[in-house]
């Protein structure tokens, strides 16, 4: 076949598949620099594009095997850069309580969706699938909010960092579990212990390969010292263990992520992720391209209450249960909120559970088309209204107040209980926050002999230097008890070190309602932060990235002498 012919057929003739993607490119272009000006991300733009030019929009693409296999390839992609980060050091600096916040999210949630679906009428099978579906977030939009947002490090960040790792172990399971409960009467938990043991017999095969044979493979693939050969061994490693899974009755998303998971504590994770994360993006934007095109305008016209009916009981029905489990681990309510807030939309899982409950081998459905379009069509509105709901986020504190009965009745408090020789100090620096701009303060601070005490909220970093007997406390910087029990009317100076612009903020109004004369010195991440924070009372203002600036500065003059 010569390249006029291949072209030909791109292009039109047997498979018209260049022409669709070029109106989906387009159209995926146009939607995110036209939402760019309203902040929104690049996943809402690639959403939307789908809707509009999709089969039950403007019809100009319509649903196709091969835009179903680029969406494939992109979720074994994510699933298999998903499971390279999921190595021994990440899961470790995840924290206990992160993980503890993360599992009880999964368990009310699917129950409290599951008794719902019930009570209208579903079947207890399609009761348990919808309470799995609805309960997965999506990790592309939320984890891509917080970053851009610079919220990712702070506590209700670390807390959805760490629920939605849990929530990407959990699809594992559950789509384990979806032959089983989409099977004819005659399925049984034996099924689900057969395909348990498959799942089980492939991880051992991959764990000998990843001990044994893959450190020597890969040795000799980079040997070769080319990157296009490094990709290919890459790609191949996920595709080919995911057409593996496929063969054996699992899923293929599961494949790729036990290819992920056999090189994460390799030498070769870091390479790899890099390599792969470009090819990832491609096909996984054509994933929320074709997610857009299952959107039915529609449906949303003819049932405007079903579908508006579920996407509030995702969002605050959702919402509202993470809180409480968040709370339940005795999280201030501020915390809490956020990370309601954050895990209340629905999932790229949750959709691909959906259409695992659909598709061939099973036998039927789960769930009926109807009801199945009408979660799906809530689900991506759900996700479109995420990064707008993250953003108005910090700024609601009427939940907070109707939540403080409940704080006290769980024994939330503001900080931990000051030791003897703290509960009177005077003269000492407050410090809030301890990432590594915190923890630099507090050593110069330790090694000149000055007092202090500091506010954390990562409770594993809390409990670690309180064993090395330092005047470190649980406690938000942002609450009066807090600032009562770390002594701010004595204080010399504050110094508040995250760079959560609304926490930053919400914490100057606290400090100077309390003492108006104490120096207060906080970070932000540009100059054009200043002044607002100057106006709440800053002291003194230092800029990421002037203070990154002056030292690129000094460095470069330093090593050209």
């Amino acid at each position: 076949m010569n390249y006029s012919t291949s072209l030909a057929i791109l292009a039109g003739g047997e498979i018209p598949l260049l022409p669709e993607l070029l109106i989906l490119s387009v159209s995926a272009i146009i939607a995110v620099l036209v939402l760019k000006r309203a902040r929104l991300p690049v996943i809402a733009g690639m959403l939307i594009a789908g809707a509009l030019v999709g089969p039950e929009g403007l019809n100009l693409v319509k649903s196709s095997a091969h835009l179903d296999a680029f969406a494939e390839i992109g979720v074994a992609l994510l699933l298999f850069t998903i499971g390279l980060e999921f190595n021994r050091s990440r899961l470790a600096a995840t924290g206990a309580r992160a993980v503890l916040a993360g599992c009880c999210q999964i368990v009310l949630t699917l129950g409290s969706a599951a008794v719902v679906a019930s009570l209208m009428g579903l079947s207890f099978r399609q009761s348990l699938f919808v309470g799995m579906a609805v309960t997965l977030s999506s990790t592309a939009i939320v984890l891509r909010a917080l970053t851009d947002r610079s919220e990712l490090s702070a506590p209700h960040g670390r807390l959805i960092l760490g629920t939605l790792i849990v929530q990407d172990l959990a699809i594992v399971p559950m789509l384990i579990a979806v032959p089983v409960i989409a099977g004819a009467d005659g399925a049984s938990w034996s099924s689900l212990g057969l395909l348990a043991l498959k799942a089980a017999a492939l991880i051992a095969l991959a764990f000998l390969v990843a001990r044994f044979v893959l450190p020597w493979l890969m040795r000799e693939i980079s040997a070769v010292g080319s990157r296009d050969v490094f990709l290919l061994a890459a790609m191949t490693l996920a595709l080919g263990l995911a057409w593996v899974t496929y063969f054996a009755g699992l899923s293929p998303a599961l494949g790729a992520f036990i290819a992920g998971i056999m090189l994460a504590d390799s030498e070769y994770a870091h390479h790899a992720l890099s390599e792969v994360l470009p090819v990832r993006e491609l096909f996984f934007s054509f994933f929320f391209i074709t997610m857009g095109m299952l959107f039915n305008w529609r449906l949303l016209i003819e049932n405007p209450l079903a579908v508006l009916g579920i996407l509030a009981l995702l969002l605050v029905g959702k919402g509202v249960i993470a809180t409480l489990s968040v709370m339940l681990l005795r999280f201030p309510a501020r915390i809490a909120i956020l990370f309601g807030l954050g895990l209340a939309q629905f999932g790229e899982f949750g959709y691909l559970l959906l259409k695992a409950g659909g598709a061939p081998p099973l036998e039927a459905a789960i769930l009926p088309p109807t009801g199945s379009e009408l979660l799906l069509c809530a689900g991506l509105l759900s996700m479109f209204l995420t990064p707008i709901i993250l953003a108005v986020a910090p700024h609601m504190t009427a939940g907070e107040r109707l939540l403080r009965p409940l704080e006290r009745l769980m024994r939330v408090r503001g900080i931990d209980e000051p030791s003897a020789r703290d509960e009177c100090a005077c003269g000492h620096v407050l410090v809030a926050g301890l990432g590594p701009a915190g923890m630099r303060l507090l050593k110069a601070l330790r090694e000149r002999g000055e007092k202090y005490i500091a506010l954390e909220m990562n409770s594993e970093t809390v409990r670690k230097l309180q064993q090395a007997g330092e005047p470190v406390y649980y406690g938000d910087v942002t609450s009066p008890e807090a600032l009562d029990h770390a002594c701010l009317d004595n204080a010399a100076a504050v110094v508040i070190t995250f760079n959560d612009r609304p926490a930053v903020r919400r914490a100057l109004a606290a400090i100077r309602r309390q003492n108006k004369e104490v120096p207060v010195l906080v970070r932000a991440s540009f100059t054009g932060h200043v002044a607002g924070l100057e106006e709440l009372g800053a002291t003194a203002v230092i800029v990421d990235e002037l203070a990154t600036g002056r030292i690129l500065v000094d460095r470069t003059l330093e090593y050209i002498g």
